[in-house]
């Protein structure tokens, strides 16, 4: 599972431009499953009986925060914009690598705090990057609309736990292709499609239309939760090591939920749950919505620190969540569902 994670946690992949990861993925996977990509770039492994009457999709996204480059100055300097909703507090000062012609190295740009009222967030228009070279040798290199990544290394900590960039939502994506390595070998009596879907950090776009294509009967979404820690609310988030965070909300399909409390229950896996009074604020929502309607369910996967570079999530966990998958394919998924 490290070695699987540490493979997706590369620094691509930004929300719109996930093509890259396409050859990834089919490399992680093998022979285990038939991968292909649909039209806006869902990453789609497919296994089990194409005939079965009961179709199901897992879902997890495989894009991840970062920023586009919008305007390049005279002086050189690059003028970006956030893509998705990266915390705006641990930009300044932090190394990145912009992804034109070749990958640069830079800096964004910060007032020493001498200079300062001690607020050194800079807002949405104001995130500047130097990177020593000057405006034609940029503008040779670099060019509107590229991505830029907030530099990382991933941290093998204590206690099975890793710390790295991108783990919402390359942790599920690793969790996906866990559970097709368990499932190779078995006869499944369902056909299951494993989504690994593009832009969910900025509108959901890629769950939603590859939920249409496909027209499963139900649907399990696998994402990132909030882990404990200090100023987070105990009833929206869950322990590292806990096995995964599970969603209950009007938007999911009772039957599914029951089914994935009941396989936990089943591998003594002590996780701990999310309850919304509306929707969940992942690829769930739209996936249950489209079409004449999909019954869904959500696992999270619990992680510190979400959306900055040092995203922390229990190997543990994804071990527990995978077996639970594969649990829940095997059986056919959720009765009535």
């Amino acid at each position: 599972m490290k070695e699987i994670l540490k493979r997706l946690c590369a620094d691509m992949g930004i929300s719109g431009r996930e093509s890259e990861m396409l050859n990834i993925v089919r490399e992680l996977i093998g022979e285990s499953a038939y991968v292909s990509a649909d039209k806006n770039g869902n990453i789609i492994a497919s296994l089990g009986d194409m005939n079965a009457d009961k179709h199901i999709m897992i879902d997890a996204h495989i894009d991840r925060i970062g920023l586009i480059v919008t305007y390049i100055d005279d002086e050189g300097f690059i003028k970006a914009e956030n893509v998705g909703g990266i915390d705006q507090r641990t930009l300044p000062s932090s190394a990145v690598k912009v992804l034109g012609k070749e990958k640069i190295s830079g800096v964004i740009c910060t007032v020493p705090p001498h200079l300062t009222d001690g607020d050194g967030e800079p807002s949405r228009d104001r995130i500047w990057i130097d990177t020593g070279l000057s405006a034609a040798e940029v503008r040779e290199l670099v060019s509107l609309g590229d991505s830029i990544i907030v530099c990382s290394r991933y941290t093998e900590l204590l206690n099975d736990r890793v710390a790295v960039s991108a783990l919402d939502d390359r942790s599920g994506c690793a969790v996906l292709i866990n559970t097709i390595k368990l499932l190779k070998d078995r006869t499944l009596p369902c056909r299951v499609s494993f989504v690994f879907s593009v832009q969910e950090e900025t509108n959901e776009l890629g769950a939603q239309t590859a939920a249409f294509s496909l027209s499963p009967d139900e649907a399990v979404v696998i994402d990132a939760g909030f882990a404990k820690q200090e100023g987070v609310p105990d009833e929206k988030s869950g322990d590292l090591g806990c096995g995964g965070i599970i969603s209950i909300a009007p938007v999911l399909s009772k039957a599914v939920t029951d089914k994935l409390i009941d396989i936990s229950k089943r591998l003594d896996m002590k996780c701990d749950y999310e309850v919304s009074g509306s929707t969940t604020g992942t690829n769930a929502d739209k996936i249950a919505v489209s079409g004449s309607g999909v019954r869904t369910g959500v696992i999270s996967i619990p992680s510190k620190n979400m959306h900055t570079q040092t995203e922390i999530v229990s190997i543990k966990d994804m071990e527990k969540i995978s077996e639970l998958l594969a649990v829940y394919i095997t059986e056919g998924g959720a009765e009535n569902a």
